[in-house]
């Protein structure tokens, strides 16, 4: 039986696991990490999410930099996107020369427990059973595994939704894409304005055909990510594809997670066929790659020293410990319905100070199961501010020498689905590895750790926690505090805000969208 012996073991080597092992291995830790895959960055690169949404600082922006000094980079001002098969080489090289040991092909499925320590993580692999010890591990697995065998307490789904999970995405990469032609379609389409408010994008339009003329049996979803994969010509592009949707998910269930995987497998290749004959630029499209990680948003959140409430997204709580920052939208894939996609607002008794608070009420369908309380608001994150995540999400109850990152942290459920994402992943990931560096130093566990601490290291690493959001974000931010008090909102498809503007337009998001949407992004 092997055996290793290190001062941290990261388990898990997505964008959180990643960052934590570089972070950790940078002040002089002797650092493992394990993944069960055989390359790093998890849905990024293997799941064809290329396009790390959110603030990007901290690691998350060395890595995009170097991607971008190779040419390996699409850059834009809001989610610029990664070469997803370079990225995993440039993930790998800057975790080696940290200096983190790396072992791929490591499945970790136990503890062994000393009171409320972990003494060592069970794992197997080609060389037969492994038990690794360390001071300090940081479970970024993304269901929070080992947290869960641990004995920290976590949870699933919410009452709302009667435990379901997240809708769950299985990317592909598609060649032959003329995106020119594509982004073209899609200018004329918000110029012309004819399609809201029903519709958010020309892609909305094109499923309610596809479904009425036959060509998909059922709504899959209203929009999606499509990213370019840099270096290809525009007029025949290759693109991450994120459009496939599973509902009424569990996903901790093996069979319920099959199901899903298959039923993606046949969604693609229907929306591979409905988009050749609907969406402009994709005449000639064909699949050219199926990601080899299916796209989980969510299973296992653990019950931290903090938990990130649905509101404090609303309410843009700042916090003394903050390790992020986070300007981004409620993004609840919306459990049981194609039609609405995703759902980007939570209900309150009484309208929440700076947030968006409508009146209008809900389409029935967007709860399917638990109707909002009468008179209660429906509340929109307001882009003109932003959240922050404590230290505290990332420190689980009941077990002392472990640190839990990425998007099983400490959050409920709309929180928690809107601060899952990449970007954010990698700064809880990159706390992770830094507090471990400070528990380990002082001899304290994470929760004796002030958060302060963690906060103060992390500024002085270059993470600008301390400053406002800037570039996009400051004028996203700017251009919505007029709307905040100019317009009438209005309840678009796929539950985005839009703002009514005085000659009748609607427009998708605050501000003014031509100036949001630059001709790259």
């Amino acid at each position: 039986m092997n055996r290793y012996d290190v001062d941290v073991l990261v388990i898990g080597g997505g964008p959180a696991g990643f960052a934590a092992g570089v972070a950790a291995s940078r002040k002089g830790l002797r650092t493992l990490l394990i993944e069960n895959l055989t390359s790093l960055g998890g849905l990024m690169t293997n799941g064809y999410v290329t396009g790390p949404a959110g603030m990007i600082e901290g690691i998350c922006k060395e890595l995009l930099d170097r991607m971008r000094s190779k040419g390996l980079l699409y850059d834009t001002p809001h989610t610029p996107a990664v070469d997803p098969e370079k990225c995993k080489f440039e993930m790998e090289t800057m975790l080696l020369q940290s200096g983190c040991r790396l072992l791929y092909g490591m499945h970790a499925v136990d503890v062994i427990m000393d009171g409320a320590n972990i003494q060592s993580v069970v794992c197997y692999s080609k060389s037969g059973r492994c038990e690794i010890k360390a001071g300090l591990f940081i479970d970024t697995t993304g269901d929070a595994d080992i947290a869960a065998v641990s004995g920290v307490p976590y949870e699933v789904g919410d009452a709302e939704y009667m435990g379901l999970n997240l809708a769950h995405t299985m990317g592909v990469r598609m060649s032959d894409v003329n995106m020119k032609k594509f982004r073209e379609a899609m200018k004329a389409w918000v110029e012309d304005n004819t399609g809201y408010p029903e519709n958010f994008s020309i892609v909305g339009e094109m499923m309610d055909k596809a479904v009425k003329n036959g060509d998909l049996p059922y709504p899959i979803f209203p929009g999606g990510l499509i990213y370019q994969v840099p270096g290809t010509p525009d007029e025949a592009a290759d693109i991450t594809f994120n459009v496939a949707h599973s509902y009424y998910n569990h996903n901790l269930s093996v069979e319920d997670l099959s199901r899903q995987i298959v039923e993606q497998h046949q969604q693609n290749q229907w929306l591979e066929n409905a988009y050749r004959k609907y969406v402009p630029g994709f005449e000639s499209c064909r699949i050219s790659g199926l990601g080899s990680l299916p796209g989980i948003r969510d299973s296992r959140r653990i019950v931290g020293e903090y938990i990130l409430k649905n509101s404090d997204i609303a309410a843009a709580s700042k916090f003394e410990d903050s390790i992020a920052k986070f300007p981004e939208l409620y993004d609840t894939h919306h459990p049981t319905s194609g039609y609405w996609g995703f759902r980007h607002h939570i209900h309150s008794k009484e309208p929440i100070p700076g947030a968006v608070n409508l009146t209008e009420p809900c389409d029935k369908a967007m709860h399917p199961f638990c109707p909002p309380e009468e008179g209660s608001y429906s509340v929109y994150q307001n882009p003109a501010n932003y959240c922050e995540i404590p230290y505290r999400c990332i420190v689980p109850l009941k077990v002392d020498n472990l640190l839990v990152a990425g998007r099983c942290v400490s959050a409920q459920f709309h929180a928690m689905a809107a601060v899952r994402i990449i970007s954010i992943c990698m700064a809880t990931g990159q706390a992770a590895g830094i507090a471990a560096d400070l528990c380990l130093k002082n001899r304290i566990s994470p929760r004796e750790l002030d958060g302060r601490l963690v906060r103060k290291a992390m500024i002085d690493d270059g993470v600008p926690l301390d400053r406002a959001p800037d570039g996009y974000w400051a004028y996203l931010a700017e251009s919505a505090k007029d709307d905040l008090n100019k317009h009438e909102f209005v309840r678009l498809r796929g539950d985005m805000v839009g703002v009514r503007l005085p000659d009748g337009k609607i427009t998708m998001r605050f501000g003014d969208i031509k100036k949001q949407s630059p001709e790259k992004g």
